[in-house]
C-alpha cells in the first residue's frame, strides 16, 4: 500500500499539469464559433474557421470585392466580403484565422492569415 502512495501524487501532479497545457497552452485549439462574438461589440477578435472553397471564391463589385465561405465548428456558414489582397496559397488552404468583428448579421474583416 506505501508503495501506491508514492506513485498517486506524482501521478496526480502530471495529470494536472498535462490537462492545463492541452486546454491552455496548446496552439492546436480547432475551429472557433462564430457564437463567441458579442453582435452589438465592435471589439475585434481572431477566429479559426473551414474554408469552404467549393462554394468558389469570387470577384464582385467590378473585382474590388472578393467574396468567399467559412464555416465555424457548430456548422455556421458565412460570407465573407473584402477588399484586402487574399495571402497566397489561399485557395488551397482548409482553415484560415480571420479578424474581426460581427455586425448586423455579416462579419466585418480586418485581417486574414493562413492557418
Amino acid at each position: 500500500m506505501a508503495k501506491i502512495q508514492k506513485f498517486v501524487l506524482p501521478l496526480l501532479a502530471c495529470v494536472t499539469l498535462l490537462t492545463i497545457y492541452i486546454f491552455y497552452f496548446s496552439s492546436a485549439k480547432g475551429l472557433g464559433s462564430f457564437k463567441d462574438y458579442d453582435p452589438y461589440s465592435h471589439a475585434q477578435k481572431e477566429i479559426v474557421v473551414k474554408l469552404l472553397s467549393e462554394r468558389g471564391i469570387e470577384k464582385i463589385e467590378n473585382g474590388q470585392k472578393t467574396l468567399f465561405y467559412v464555416e465555424d465548428r457548430q456548422g455556421t456558414q458565412l460570407p465573407i466580403q473584402t477588399e484586402k489582397s487574399l495571402p497566397d496559397g489561399f485557395e488551397n488552404s482548409e482553415t484560415i484565422k480571420l479578424t474581426g468583428h460581427i455586425c448586423g448579421g455579416s462579419y466585418e474583416l480586418i485581417n486574414i492569415e493562413i492557418d
